[in-house]
């Protein structure tokens, strides 16, 4: 069936003998040729973080603006507080439309040092480091969300890193295919707070929380909360629908550079996020959303035939194809007050 979306279990996968692997890859292939995702189990992320996670982020979304603005982005690839309306995901395939109805709060790379502050993976090139590792701006407000956010994220790596492995396996490749390549790899840790329609008075003709896309990267690592206005996703046979949710699961979704990797074999998801609903005016969620990427500076060249999907892609260097991306998603209005709130 067109809908039919697998999960996978880690814990079961790393007790499987051969047959069952195959048994679980065969699903897992045809559920990234036909969508581009799946469900995933026995990650071993702590229940009570994820709660801490979204609690800290849903208590910093609660700040006044002027407040806010003090930890804004200021350029289209950092870190910091995005505010409503900095985001139009449809610009970069050139369906630009009215902004998102969602504001974002995001955490990058970062190694903790003695004192409470971070270095990034730095490879040593000052003008390299600062393009693509920019510093996390933690909001003093909301002290306990640094920490928080340091052991979310450490686990959504390695949750990343398991799952690359086991993508590599489904494709008869080596172990560590994907994640030789990933070793300094850029990512970005999402909170998106996804208001009311209460709170934001109204939408536009054709406006979401988020609207069609899909993501850059390699893969996306969702925890997602069910909601009326929630996640919708795409495939050819089916149209939009709604994937089956799972509470404790995470959403895997593939994105640009792993279709580009395989060469058209895996999709990379086709999804949005729907607007707030007359039927639920006080519903909000919050989401929180892992983008791994891969070395930025790793050349991704698409795998060959049979392996790879035979579309004739043409390989890109990882961050270059990022940072085109993400400059195409943004607003000039957010370029503009993010740098005003640096001021």
């Amino acid at each position: 069936m067109s809908r039919d979306i697998p999960v996978l279990d880690l814990t079961e996968w790393r007790a499987a003998d051969a047959a069952r692997r195959s048994e679980t890859g065969a699903a897992l292939d045809a559920a990234l040729r036909a969508t581009g995702l799946f469900l995933l189990r026995g990650h071993g992320v702590p229940p009570g973080l994820t709660d801490r996670m979204r609690t800290r982020g849903r208590a910093f979304f609660a700040l006044p603006d002027e407040v806010k603005r003090r930890y804004a982005v200021g350029r289209p690839y950092d870190n910091g507080w995005r505010g409503l309306g900095g985001l139009d995901v449809g610009a970069v395939n050139g369906q630009a439309g009215a902004p998102d109805l969602h504001e974002a709060y995001h955490v990058g790379p970062s190694l903790p040092q003695p004192g409470g502050w971070e270095v990034p993976p730095c490879t040593g090139d000052p003008s390299f480091d600062a393009t693509y590792y920019p510093r996390n701006r933690w909001p003093a407000e909301q002290p306990g969300l640094r920490d928080t956010a340091l052991a979310y994220t450490e686990h959504m790596t390695r949750v990343a890193h398991e799952v690359l492995g086991v993508l590599a396996a489904v494709l008869g490749l080596p172990g560590d295919f994907f994640t030789s390549r990933s070793r300094r790899a850029t990512w970005t840790q999402n909170v998106n707070w996804y208001p009311s329609l209460r709170t934001v008075g109204g939408v536009s003709e054709g406006q979401m929380r988020v609207g069609p896309h899909t993501d850059f990267g390699t893969l996306s690592l969702l925890d997602r909360q069910q909601g009326i206005g929630g996640l919708e996703v795409w495939n050819e046979e089916a149209g939009w629908f709604r994937p089956p949710f799972e509470p404790g699961t995470l959403v895997v979704n593939l994105g640009d550079l792993m279709n580009l990797w395989t060469d058209g074999r895996w999709r990379s998801l086709r999804h949005r996020v729907l607007a707030p609903s007359d039927a639920a005016p006080d519903e909000e969620l919050v989401s929180l959303v892992y983008f791994f990427e891969a070395d930025p500076d790793a050349e991704i060249v698409p795998l060959a035939a049979p392996v790879g999907g035979g579309a004739g892609m043409r390989p890109v260097i990882a961050g270059e194809s990022i940072l085109e991306k993400v400059r195409g998603s943004l607003t000039l209005d957010l370029v503009s007050s993010a740098r005003e709130g640096q001021g």
